[in-house]
């Protein structure tokens, strides 16, 4: 049988009926029993954050990320040799950066929404000391404004969306072929004669299956992360929903196998022994069914966890589930407390499957947790006076936020176009500064409200959290 990757080095490949060929390498590299070392070295930098993290989320400081170890997981599968920065864990991050890169022979920065500060800073420093060494970006910000973020740092080129397969097909090319270009790889976007070029986009991965298994030796603080139960693990990638207010980097919702979910779990406990795990899906009960299985899984291998979930179509029977399989958990993104500004903002759900899913949580003693957002589009002080009561009468612990128009997302372009964001770099600037907790933060007020309004409910809110917290530990 031939090899995909052979194949393809060879230029026998083709896009027919949208099947990308990268995906049979990436089964190829993800499945090989060895490694074929390769001199380069692939550097992977995540930028620091000035987040505070909601309250069961602390592991968001010293944590894994789960996107950044498939695309790291990725490069080690593919024989180059990979060394990791984690900028959230350094002091004089700049000059540690500056000294460690030396031998790189090219550089990954992961791009995120509070980035775009420490992009500039590094992307500048790099090349002032390094101006031969080719700065790639990927993740939710370069993915969301790719021209704009090209064009006011020194990154290079970006891998823009869902990255695995565009990674594979761009290392291969940059360091096989002598006269790389980049026009002919889909998912990027780059630099030439002073213009952003965005290629066309690359087909989502078909079948997760493909995907490697998640090595957590990547991260620089691995034993640490098992030690203190901050592992993550999914078994969907992406969301079908089209909330006003998120930015989806990976929209189309897929799900792996239950084999091979579970094959996943089985190999983590084998090399870790690791007894929780945060279950990133971002809509775990969209199929209860199958959620339950997944619950079930979990149990065989004796793994408490957490999960997010809809609160449309949790019943019961899936709370119970839930509850006797170790799920120690449920976040649910509730959002508002009114029909209309549900309605206005494309959630999808109502306020009697909010009374509901709460109801039906607590009664199965899962710690419930209630995610919202002060300030969405058509806010009203009715809204937000129904919402404190809500909370008030509630026995979840209550999570609130500002809200954030995040670039990508819908209520960033009408921010912009209503003139709410008159400078997207400034914007970008004041992402980069503002802390999840901070009263004080700045806000985009998208609201008739005056913004002392949107402040004192804010306040209220997290004063019942700081005073239910300590019952949630």
């Amino acid at each position: 049988m031939k090899s995909a990757i052979s194949e393809f080095l060879k230029g026998n490949y083709s896009y027919s009926d949208g099947q990308d060929p990268q995906e049979e390498i990436l089964r190829e590299l993800s499945y090989a029993k060895s490694v074929n070392p390769r001199p380069q070295k692939v550097t992977l930098i995540i930028p620091s954050s000035p987040q505070i993290p909601t309250p069961g989320r602390e592991f968001l400081l010293t944590g894994p990320f789960e996107g950044f170890t498939y695309i790291a997981t990725l490069i080690k599968k593919m024989g180059y040799r990979l060394q990791v920065i984690d900028c959230r864990l350094k002091e004089n991050i700049k000059e540690f950066i500056i000294e460690e890169i030396y031998d790189a022979s090219i550089i990954g920065i992961a791009a995120y929404m509070d980035s775009f500060i420490f992009l500039q800073e590094i992307t500048a420093l790099i090349k002032e000391k390094y101006p031969e060494k080719l700065i790639f970006l990927g993740g939710s910000l370069i993915s969301s404004l790719p021209e704009l973020i090209l064009s006011q740092t020194d990154a290079d080129c970006a891998l823009l969306g869902e990255a695995e397969l565009t990674l594979v097909e761009f290392l291969h090319k940059y360091f096989q072929e002598k006269f790389f270009d980049y026009k002919n790889v889909k998912g990027m976007a780059y630099k030439k004669n002073g213009a952003v070029i965005i290629n066309p986009a690359r087909p989502q991965i078909k079948n997760l299956d493909n995907l490697p298994l998640l090595d957590y030796t990547i991260w620089p603080n691995f034993q640490s992360i098992i030690d203190n139960g901050q592992t993550l693990i999914s078994s969907t990638r992406g969301c079908p929903m089209e909330c006003s207010f998120c930015f989806k980097t990976i929209p189309a919702l897929r799900m792996k196998s239950l084999e091979r979910f579970e094959e996943e779990v089985a190999v983590l406990k084998e090399k870790t022994k690791f007894d929780y795990t945060w279950l990133n899906d971002l809509t775990f009960n969209i199929d209860e069914t199958r959620a339950m299985r997944v619950a079930e899984i979990m149990k065989k291998y004796d793994v408490k966890y957490h999960c997010f979930a809809r609160v449309a179509k949790f019943s019961g029977a899936l709370a119970d589930k839930l509850k006797d399989t170790g799920c120690l958990g449920v976040w649910f993104g509730m959002e508002s407390y009114n029909q209309d500004v549900l309605n206005y903002n494309g959630k999808k759900t109502s306020i009697k499957e909010i009374n509901n899913t709460a109801r039906i949580a607590e009664n199965a003693g899962l710690a419930v947790r209630g995610l919202f957002i002060v300030g969405l589009y058509g806010e009203t002080k009715a809204s937000l006076q129904g919402m404190l009561d809500f909370i008030r009468q509630s026995k979840f612990l209550p999570l609130a936020k500002y809200l954030v128009p995040f670039p990508g997302t819908a209520l960033y372009k009408y921010a912009v176009q209503s003139g709410k964001i008159s400078d997207p770099v400034w914007f970008l600037k004041m992402l980069s500064k503002r802390k999840i907790r901070d009263y004080d933060d700045e806000i985009i007020n998208l609201t008739d409200l005056k913004e002392n309004v949107l402040r004192y409910y804010f306040r209220r809110i997290w004063d019942i959290t700081d005073r239910r917290e300590k019952w949630f530990q």
